[in-house]
C-alpha cells in the first residue's frame, strides 16, 4: 500500500512537472512571437514533446491560457502584497502595482483580451477564467475595504476601478514613445489620477 502511494505520488510530481514546462514554452513563445499564430502544436514543439501528448495535460490552446493567467494572477497579487506592505497603502500605491505588472508584459494583456473579447473561447477555459477573475476580485474588494470603502459599494468600485487602470494600460502602452521610459511615466501618472479621482468619490466608512 505504501508503495502505491509513492508511486502514485510520484506520477503526480511527474505531471505536474511537465505541465509546467508547457506553460513555461507557452509562455516564452507568446512573449516572442505574434500572439495569435501560436497554436498546441508549435507550444509541444517548444516543450520537447509530441503534439498528440500535449493533450493529455491540457484540452486546448485556450486552457494553457488560461492556466498561464492563473499563475501570472497570483505573481501581481504577490507584487501587490509587497508594495502594501511596505508603507502606508493608499489607491494610488494600488494603481501604481496594477501598471508594474501589466506594463513589461505584453503577452500576459493579449491573454487576458482574448478572454475579455473573443466570443469563440472554449467554454471549459472561459470557467476557469471566470473563476480566476472572481477570486481576484475578491481579495481585490478586501483590499478596498482595507481603505475605507463601504461594504455595499465596494464591488461596484473594485470592477470599475480594475478596468479604469487596465484601460489606461492598454489604450496609452503602444501610442508612439510609450515603449520607452518617458511614455511609461505617461501611464503612471493617469493612473494615479484616476486613483485620486476614485478616492474623491468612493463611499467610506
Amino acid at each position: 500500500m505504501k508503495r502505491s502511494s509513492t508511486f502514485l505520488k510520484l506520477k503526480e510530481e511527474e505531471r505536474a512537472y511537465r505541465k509546467e514546462i508547457i506553460l513555461e514554452s507557452a509562455m516564452k513563445l507568446f512573449s516572442e512571437h505574434s500572439f495569435y499564430e501560436i497554436g498546441m502544436r508549435d507550444i509541444a514543439e517548444e516543450a520537447g514533446i509530441s503534439a498528440a501528448s500535449i493533450y493529455r495535460y491540457f484540452s486546448s490552446r485556450d486552457d494553457v491560457i488560461a492556466e498561464i493567467l492563473e499563475h501570472e494572477v497570483e505573481q501581481g497579487k504577490k507584487m501587490q502584497l509587497e508594495r502594501i506592505k511596505s508603507g502606508s497603502p493608499n489607491l494610488a500605491d494600488v494603481a501604481r502595482g496594477i501598471v508594474d505588472f501589466f506594463i513589461t508584459r505584453k503577452s500576459t494583456l493579449q491573454m487576458l483580451g482574448h478572454f475579455l473579447v473573443n466570443d469563440e473561447v472554449e467554454e471549459e477555459a472561459r470557467e476557469k477564467f471566470v473563476r480566476i477573475i472572481d477570486q481576484y476580485q475578491t481579495e481585490f474588494e478586501e483590499m478596498l475595504l482595507a481603505l475605507g470603502c463601504t461594504k455595499e459599494n465596494v464591488s461596484l468600485y473594485a470592477k470599475s476601478f480594475f478596468a479604469s487602470i487596465l484601460g489606461i494600460i492598454v489604450s496609452y502602452k503602444g501610442h508612439g514613445d510609450n515603449e520607452n521610459q518617458s511614455g511609461n511615466d505617461k501611464i503612471y501618472k493617469l493612473a494615479e489620477m484616476a486613483a485620486k479621482i476614485f478616492m474623491g468619490g468612493m463611499p467610506k466608512n
